[in-house]
């Protein structure tokens, strides 16, 4: 049997508490212990999959027995030693431009993350709702929360987690360089790799082999879908 929980960052304390990447792992912590889950297999997309290392950084691993990541690339900034990071936030003069165009012009930011995190066509409906979900939050929380998330490196934390783990990459995402998503994969230890012919939500372009893959690896089956 499979019970799925879903942590939501709509009910995090990061509004009051500080709009970092380690509050939201602090408050992973603090749902899994509220709930006295055991064994959990986390599933993280995007800014969740360093949500996940933030927590195994801070927590070790706690509670947890398998962890998937969601295209996501262990840092979007440029480094001297990284280039594979973020396409569209990747430095302090892009940064600033997407703190302005939340502030001024949040709707014009949410039509824009559609564009870049699908690869493929949806339904009119789905357009929509994912527009007005996007912008149900607050604009200048995620312009915060971005600074600290564009910033942080998690490659260091990569070869200790241990726990066996699931790395997602969209081989078309618009939002990263699909190389430095892989690169997750490629350096944690006991990590399976599957690509998907899709963008950066690519459970959403993709979601029946996306929610199959998902439940054969909490189960603890490798075999790809």
């Amino acid at each position: 049997m499979c019970r799925s929980v879903r942590c939501s960052d709509e009910t995090c304390d990061v509004m009051l508490q500080g709009h970092r990447v380690a509050r939201l792992a602090a408050d992973l912590h603090d749902f899994l212990q509220t709930l006295n889950l055991q064994e959990v297999t986390v599933v993280g997309t995007s800014m969740g999959a360093s949500t996940i290392w933030s927590y195994i950084e801070l927590f070790g691993e706690d509670r947890i027995a398998r962890a998937v990541f969601v295209d996501q690339a262990p840092l979007q900034n440029l480094a001297e030693d990284w280039n594979l990071g973020s396409t569209g936030c990747y430095d302090a003069v892009s940064l600033a431009r997407l703190q302005t165009t939340l502030k001024y012009d949040f709707r014009a930011v949410a039509l824009g993350n559609n564009d870049a995190c699908l690869n493929q066509p949806v339904p009119q409906k789905t357009t929509e709702h994912l527009i007005s979900e996007t912008l149900k939050a607050d604009a200048s929380a995620l312009g915060k929360l971005m600074a600290d998330h564009t910033q942080a490196d998690w490659r260091s934390v990569l070869p200790r987690i241990s726990i066996p783990c699931l790395n997602l990459v969209g081989s078309k995402t618009m939002c990263f360089n699909a190389k430095g998503v892989a690169y997750v994969g490629e350096n944690v230890p006991k990590c399976e790799q599957v690509y998907f012919d899709a963008g950066h939500w690519l459970y959403i372009e993709m979601p029946d082999r996306f929610n199959e893959l998902i439940q054969r690896f909490a189960a603890g089956s490798t075999k790809q879908v």
